[in-house]
């Protein structure tokens, strides 16, 4: 007698393929857009599902429908192994989706080497936006986040934050990552300390009133723990100025954490 041939392509195992492709297409491509709140999406997310997730579900559909095939599960067994892989790829795909963390503030271990004012840099920066193509696209297009009148709004963005630039070097540095759900809770971690060797300059605030030398606020060659954060601004050009001179705002370490500074 001559054995039964269950081919590859076998009904059972289109269905396996057909599943497995969809989950990891959907989850892929919708994730962020199921979990997160709308800030918080990459302006890549649905790359995932259709370079990544959906053909590797595809992929694995194959195989797993093979294997069932080969393996001669009855009825009751190939649903339920099926359901559980549709189960694990949902799963596994929206932890694709959402697995990674957004920088959100960069703690430093970094000593002043300077301080000046901003006048230079405002003016380059003022230069540089002005000849951006984005601006001058978003003017010309008459677009929502256009700022028609920025170049006079200047010496009131100069005025709102008053503030100093600062050169430091940066010793250690750890990056405080955090996710935003779409039901409104924050999921936060620190990544480890590890050592740098960077110099950068940084918009450090000064508070009111401010001093006639405003640098004196700050001492050269002083040592200490901060935080470096990017305030994000609306508007084409930016419309605060840490932003508008495209640097990150010096700030002392946020008292929730404090506890992730080195003893």
């Amino acid at each position: 007698m001559t054995d039964i041939v269950h081919p590859i392509s076998s009904a059972r195992t289109y269905v396996w393929v057909i599943l497995l492709g969809l989950v990891g297409f959907y989850f892929g491509y919708n994730g962020q857009f199921l979990l997160l709140k709308k800030t918080a999406i990459s302006n890549t997310a649905p790359l995932l599902g259709i370079f990544l997730t959906g053909p590797l579900g595809l992929f694995l559909g194959l195989l797993l429908g093979t294997l069932s095939t080969r393996l001669q599960l009855n009825a009751k067994q190939n649903l339920i192994s099926l359901a559980i892989a549709v189960v694990l790829g949902s799963v596994g795909t929206l932890y694709l989706a959402v697995g990674e963390f957004n920088e959100t503030v960069r703690l430093v271990d970094a000593e002043i080497l300077g301080c000046k004012k901003i006048d230079n840099l405002l003016e380059s920066q003022t230069k540089m936006w002005s000849e951006a193509p984005a601006v001058i696209r978003a003017m010309k297009e008459r677009r929502p986040d256009a700022r028609l009148n920025w170049e006079q709004e200047i010496p009131n963005m100069v005025r709102d934050q008053p503030g100093v630039i600062l050169t430091i070097y940066i010793y250690h540095e750890a990056w405080v990552r955090e996710q935003k759900w779409r039901w409104g809770g924050v999921s936060k971690k620190v990544d480890n300390w590890k050592s740098s060797s960077e110099t950068q300059q940084v918009f450090a605030p000064i508070a009111e009133p401010a001093p006639p030398l405003p640098c004196e606020r700050f001492v050269i060659g002083e040592r200490k723990f901060s935080a470096l954060v990017y305030e994000r601004s609306y508007g084409t050009p930016p419309a605060t100025l840490p932003a508008f001179l495209w640097l990150y705002v010096f700030k002392p370490v946020p008292p929730e954490y404090v506890r992730y500074i080195p003893k």
